[in-house]
């Protein structure tokens, strides 16, 4: 067993935490009964008030100070957060412009279509209208007709 220890350089008993932790219920408890002893009541406690006051006071005013400056974390997040999402915010702006008109586009069309329609059955007779219909219900049966190409190629 060596009296050196690779803790415990030998400066100071109080030089490692390990000795201090176990220390400071003893240190506590000599200070407390020395503090009693040798200062009177009356001044005793009106430090002790005194120092409790100004405990709280502190610890109320950094509370204070770190919510300030979470709230101008906050803040400063939000905008930051406004600033690069402007450009997503004008893209979908443009996108949503861009669909409206093409939905206006269409809807243009449509009334066009409908316009010409009207127009047409204003001019026009509508016996003329069906006669062109019928025509066309004879064209597509004559191409159903002619037959399939299979039997063509078998032939």
């Amino acid at each position: 067993m060596t009296w050196h220890d690779a803790s415990h350089t030998g400066v100071s008993i109080f030089i490692n935490k390990e000795n201090l932790v176990f220390a400071l219920p003893l240190i506590s408890i000599c200070t407390i009964y020395a503090y009693f002893k040798y200062v009177p009541l009356n001044l005793g406690l009106s430090i002790i008030g005194a120092g409790i006051v100004i405990y709280k006071v502190t610890s109320s005013l950094k509370t204070r100070a770190i919510e300030k400056k979470e709230e101008k974390i906050a803040n400063l997040d939000e905008s930051l957060l406004k600033e690069l999402a402007a450009d997503e915010i004008n893209r979908e702006k443009e996108e949503k412009q861009r669909a409206a008109k093409k939905k206006l586009k269409a809807e243009n069309r449509a009334r066009q279509r409908i316009a010409a329609e009207k127009k047409k059955y204003s001019n026009g007779s509508k016996k003329q209208e069906e006669e062109e219909e019928e025509n066309d219900d004879g064209e597509d049966i004559s191409t159903f007709a002619q037959g399939n190409r299979r039997n063509k190629k078998r032939n």
